[in-house]
């Protein structure tokens, strides 16, 4: 819903100063003399290092009327969402609410799906890292011997393949500035998931001894760092006796990984060019331009459930003649 926010205000900036390719490009900042418009007759520097100078200064005068657009247009996107929170209001006014609402369910659905979906991401992965179990950067893993041996030659340089590309699947440190590897030392090793001393706790319940249950194991690519935090957490907890050797890793012992991007965050940006990434008007936004903006998106989005509709329909048609081609 925030990104789909920054994306109306960003829509509604630009359109507020125009398009850097139209005649109204900065319009007001022309009239001053800063115009960079291939059209504009004024002042022009042959220099492109000028030319910059010139569209930057462009830029700095038209932040003021940009944010009031920005603004504009994301309070009335909110607007009905707030005002209208009672039941004493016009019926003109439930149904604007209504839409509003509506239409923030639908902004929250395309955003789950794009993470989901689109960008591959889990929603554990949001979470802190567990140093006992499978961490929020881990995308790839390859099965493990059920013996708890460790990783073969052939399982060692895949693993080293996949942390080169996705990074440790704790901390997603992909070791880019660790010269360890010409040295003959692997930048990753292949960590069980889960530990061999946790999936060893694990068989040993009565419920897994009676029927038979094996814990199945997986390879990840972990860095050294967090495999010697592993292995010292580890070590402490059995020396101690803990009865949960799983939970020993997470808690105030967990990778805290909040300021690292991962692609999962690239949701946001993705809503917003889905729900007003191609609003047609190309108007300066004027009187009444932030409802327009706001309508547009809300019309964009409303086509996406639609369309969404008509394919579910079409599948289901498709099902049922194929079932009643067996009658």
């Amino acid at each position: 819903w925030m990104g789909h926010l920054a994306g109306v205000g960003a829509t509604s900036a630009m359109k507020a100063v125009g398009s850097w390719n139209t005649g109204g490009a900065f319009a007001a900042v022309g009239n001053n003399g800063f115009s960079y418009n291939d059209n504009y007759k004024g002042k022009r520097s042959s220099d492109g290092i000028e030319k910059w100078k010139e569209k930057l200064v462009g830029i700095m005068q038209s932040a003021p009327k940009m944010g009031e657009a920005a603004f504009r247009s994301t309070w009335e996107m909110t607007r009905p969402m707030i005002v209208f929170g009672s039941d004493t209001v016009s019926k003109k006014e439930r149904k604007e609410r209504k839409e509003a609402w509506m239409h923030a369910a639908r902004i929250c659905i395309i955003g789950l799906v794009t993470y989901k979906t689109l960008l591959r991401s889990r929603f554990a992965s949001i979470s802190p890292s567990s140093y006992t179990a499978r961490g929020s950067f881990a995308r790839i893993g390859i099965p493990a011997p059920p013996n708890f041996n460790y990783a073969t030659s052939s399982q060692r340089n895949t693993i080293e393949q996949i942390g080169k590309w996705w990074g440790c699947h704790t901390c997603g440190s992909r070791m880019l500035f660790s010269n360890i590897a010409n040295k003959g030392v692997p930048k990753f090793h292949g960590d069980h998931i889960p530990p061999v001393s946790v999936a060893k706790q694990m068989n040993e319940r009565w419920v897994r001894r009676k029927l038979g249950w094996k814990v199945s194991q997986k390879f990840y690519p972990q860095c050294r760092n967090c495999s010697n935090k592993q292995g010292g957490l580890l070590s402490k907890a059995i020396s101690a006796g803990h009865r949960n050797l799983h939970s020993v890793g997470g808690g105030e012992e967990s990778y805290f990984h909040g300021r690292r991007m991962r692609i999962g965050h690239m949701a946001g940006g993705l809503v917003a060019v889905l729900s007003v990434g191609n609003v047609e008007s190309r108007d300066d936004i004027g009187e009444n331009g932030e409802m327009r903006i706001a309508e547009a998106s809300r019309a964009r989005v409303l086509y996406y459930q639609e369309g969404a509709r008509d394919f579910a329909t079409s599948i289901g048609q498709r099902v049922e003649n194929f079932l009643r081609s067996f009658r």
